[in-house]
C-alpha cells in the first residue's frame, strides 16, 4: 500500500503536469462543475480511483511535467500497473467484475451502486455501467427477468442504489435500496429521482414548475425538517427515475 493518500498523490501529479483544478476538471469533462473534481484531491476516502477515470487521465497527464510522468505514475492511482503485460489484463478483470458478468438464464443482473458522499460526487451515466465514473459498484442483484419486465419492458436500463441520509423519511429510510431507471432523464411526470445537485449524488422529488422558461423545478424533499429548492433544470443532472423500492423490516 502506498503510504502517501491518492488524493495527494493526485494532486500532485495534476500539479507537476502544469493543471490547475479547473483546467484539469474541464479536461475530464466536468466542464464547469470542477468542485465535483476537487473531492478527489480533498476528501476522497478510498485507497484507489475508479479504473474509468484514471483511464481518461493517461493521455492528460503522461509525458507532461518534470520528470515527465510515467503511465505507471497515472496508473498506480488506481492500484494496477501499466507494465506490458499486467494493465489489459489487470483492467479487463475489474471491468468485467463490475460490468460484463452475464446474469443466469432467465434473470436480470441490476447492479448496485456506493452514492454515499465518501464514494465521490461523480454524475454521470455511462453506457457499460449505469451510475458511473465516481461511484463504486457494490455487487449485482439477480432478480427473474419475468418479474422485472413485468412492471418495466426494458431491464437493461436499471441500476439499484441505497439510500443515504433521513431527508426522503417516512417514504425512504436510510439503508432502503431503490430501483432506478436511467433512460429516465427527463422529470416528467413529476415524482422521485435521482440527481446530481452539485455537490453529490441525492434522491429527492422533482416538479417541474409550469410555463417556466427557461425550464426550472423545485427539488423537495418528503421530510419537512428538510426546505424545499428550486434550480433551472440545467443546474441539475438527473441519473434516472426511482421506480421501485426495497423496504426491510
Amino acid at each position: 500500500m502506498n503510504e502517501i493518500h491518492v488524493t495527494q498523490r493526485l494532486k500532485t501529479l495534476r500539479n507537476r503536469a502544469g493543471y490547475t483544478v479547473r483546467e484539469f476538471a474541464e479536461a475530464l469533462g466536468y466542464e464547469d462543475k470542477y468542485s465535483s473534481y476537487r473531492t478527489y484531491e480533498t476528501t476522497y476516502k478510498r485507497e484507489f480511483l475508479p479504473i474509468p477515470m484514471v483511464k481518461a487521465m493517461v493521455p492528460l497527464l503522461v509525458d507532461r511535467g518534470e520528470p515527465p510522468i510515467t503511465p505507471n505514475e497515472v496508473w498506480g492511482l488506481a492500484g494496477v500497473s501499466a507494465g506490458e503485460d499486467g494493465l489489459t489484463a489487470t483492467v479487463e478483470r475489474a471491468e468485467e467484475a463490475n460490468c460484463s458478468r452475464k446474469p443466469q438464464k432467465g434473470s436480470v443482473r441490476i447492479r448496485e451502486f456506493d452514492i454515499s458522499p465518501q464514494a465521490g460526487a461523480g454524475a454521470y451515466i455511462d453506457e457499460h455501467c449505469g451510475l458511473a465514473e465516481s461511484h463504486v459498484v457494490l455487487g449485482a442483484w439477480e432478480i427473474p427477468k419475468n418479474y422485472i419486465e413485468s412492471y418495466l419492458p426494458n431491464s437493461e436500463s436499471l441500476a439499484i442504489v441505497r439510500v443515504v441520509g433521513n431527508s426522503m423519511e417516512p417514504e425512504l429510510n436510510a439503508g432502503d435500496r431503490v430501483l432506478v431507471d436511467t433512460d429516465h432523464k427527463i422529470p416528467t411526470p413529476d415524482g422521485m429521482y435521482v440527481i446530481w445537485n452539485g455537490l453529490g449524488i441525492v434522491i429527492k422529488q422533482l416538479q417541474v414548475i409550469p410555463r417556466s422558461n427557461p425550464p426550472r423545478v423545485r427539488i423537495i424533499s418528503v421530510n419537512p425538517t428538510y426546505p424545499a429548492d428550486e434550480a433551472l433544470l440545467s443546474e441539475i443532472i438527473i441519473n434516472g427515475r426511482v421506480v421501485g423500492k426495497w423496504t426491510w423490516k
